[in-house]
């Protein structure tokens, strides 16, 4: 045993000297809207660099959030996600209930991009780490920051370069479907003083759930895409001055849900004269075809200014976003027609629940901040929010 341990000193002695020309990467944080060390933050912080997100082959928050502690992602879906951080979120995962305030808020860079009940499931291929801010940010974040805030922060351009990447996934899920992705981002010089980034990604989701119908069973209803593009544009005419104008615009749409059943009245011979079924793992039954859709766009500009003394930012951001959510809802209006006494031929009538979200959002964030190297650092902002949701939800059910 003492040979042993021995033995296993001298390897880790030894390891320091074979890995001296290593470099190690330094980790730079904006959790405090300023570029520092994660060391230097007040705050508990996790971040996931390009690297790490990598490594997980982590292609959402909910695959990324494994690996991060205190923070949980109700899965209802893409772009469905209810996000908690320390057990805090907007305390309910009920699509139709859209007057909940988000509890974490979530931005992409210096922009806005939360909503409850939906936050967007943005890919993260080309993003340069993940901040996730434990506890209230309310102060430096305001916009549903209760619980925390969680901040993607993206790859900017790089002047006087040309580079690209592509990425290529096929995958299957066990009694499932074929699901993939392809990936990939280009960055273009454009003359000495400007440069643009071009990402674009779509993303095929395997479906898993099964559909049992009146006329026979649907393989796979949950399945999906995922399409999005992103492009920015960095202008930097001197060391003072920088603007980066960007849009992003991403659409998802899937077949149905990842809702398991065990009972339905429809599949159930005490509710109606039906036939019963039985509803194994990953089924449900359904008498309507079910979907979801989701279309963002998301316009920002940054403007920085670095003067002696102080740094002047300036955030513009415009953000519209429509979802529909297409359930069927016959079992609901079945089992309201079985309460009140109709006959069968009413129960039976099938009927579509559609649920809409119209969202747009303006944003305005000013804020001047210290700059030098002094034991008293100092920020002062301000940040305006104009924002229009209209929600509605519609049950046509013909014949009813």
């Amino acid at each position: 045993m003492k040979k042993a341990a021995l033995l296993c000193l001298s390897l880790i002695v030894a390891m320091p000297a074979a890995f001296a020309e290593e470099v190690i990467e330094e980790i730079v944080v904006t959790a405090t809207k300023r570029a520092t060390s994660p060391t230097d933050v007040p705050f508990s912080l996790n971040v996931q660099t390009e690297e790490d997100i990598k490594r997980a082959g982590a292609s959402n928050i909910e695959e990324l959030s494994r690996n991060i502690a205190g923070l949980t992602v109700q899965n209802l879906g893409p772009g469905q996600s209810q996000v908690a951080i320390r057990g805090v979120s907007a305390g309910q995962i009920v699509r139709d209930q859209p007057g909940v305030k988000e509890q974490v808020g979530v931005y992409l860079d210096e922009s806005v991009i939360s909503l409850s009940l939906f936050t967007p499931d943005f890919d993260l291929y080309d993003l340069n780490r993940v901040e996730t801010l434990r506890g209230p940010q309310g102060t430096l974040f305001g916009s549903g920051s209760v619980g925390g805030t969680i901040r993607y922060i993206t790859n900017q351009p790089v002047l006087g370069e040309t580079e690209g990447s592509f990425e290529l996934d096929l995958h299957s899920v066990t009694d499932g479907d074929i699901g993939g992705a392809a990936k990939g981002m280009v960055n273009l010089p454009l003359g000495d003083i400007a440069a643009l980034r071009l990402v674009g990604y779509t993303n095929q989701y395997a479906g898993f759930m099964d559909a049992l119908t009146d006329n026979g069973k649907k393989d796979d209803v949950n399945d999906g895409t995922n399409n999005g593009i992103r492009a920015s544009v960095k202008i930097q005419p001197n060391d003072m001055l920088t603007i980066t104008p960007r849009v992003i615009y991403q659409e998802i749409e899937t077949d149905g849900f990842n809702r398991q059943e065990v009972f339905n009245i429809f599949a159930n011979p005490f509710t109606t004269t039906r036939p019963a079924i039985n509803l194994d793992e990953r089924e449900q039954f359904l008498r309507l075809d079910e979907a979801f859709e989701d279309e963002t766009l998301l316009a920002d500009l940054t403007v920085e200014v670095s003067l002696d003394g102080f740094d002047v930012t300036s955030v513009t951001s415009y953000t519209e976003r429509d979802i529909l959510v297409s359930r069927d809802a016959s079992a609901l209006t079945g089992s309201v027609s079985i309460d009140v006494g109709l006959p069968e031929s009413a129960v039976l009538i099938p009927s579509n629940l559609l649920d809409t979200t119209d969202v747009e959002q303006i944003t305005q964030e000013l804020r001047i901040s210290s700059n030098g190297d002094g034991a008293i650092q100092w920020l002062f902002g301000v940040f305006y929010s104009d924002t229009e949701r209209e929600y509605a939800q519609r049950l046509p059910t013909p014949g009813y």
